[in-house]
Formats: C-alpha cells, structure tokens, sequence
C-alpha cells in the first residue's frame, strides 16, 4: 500500500497506474500519483523496498 503524502489516502501501485495512462512519460516516471487528490508521490527506492523485506523476515525469525 502506498499513502499519499498530502491527502492520507491509501492506495494501491495498479491503482496508481490508472492515472498515469494518458501521461507520455509515464513508462520512466519515478512518481505515483494519487487516485484521490492528484498529488504525485515519489516511489519508494528499490533499497528501501529490499531492507522492508529483510527487515520482516527477521522479526518472523525472532517471534
């Protein structure tokens, strides 16, 4: 789930996606842009995306 930073609204990439259709850019664009108000959110680095995992894996092993 993705939360726009200036509505709250909480979304899905697939409904991203949606909005960014008509776009030209929208193939290489690093932004999500929120089904609700508009604003353009920034993706989460693949990093990011990666230590998340790891970090959820560990807390599975340590419960």
């Amino acid at each position: 789930m993705i939360k726009c930073s200036f509505c709250g609204h909480e979304f899905t990439e697939e409904q991203s996606v949606a909005g960014c259709a008509s776009c030209p850019m929208h193939k290489s664009c690093n932004k999500h842009k929120c089904p609700n108000c508009g604003y353009e959110v920034l993706k989460e680095p693949k990093l990011i995306k990666v230590l998340k995992k790891w970090g959820k894996k560990d807390a599975e092993i340590r419960n």
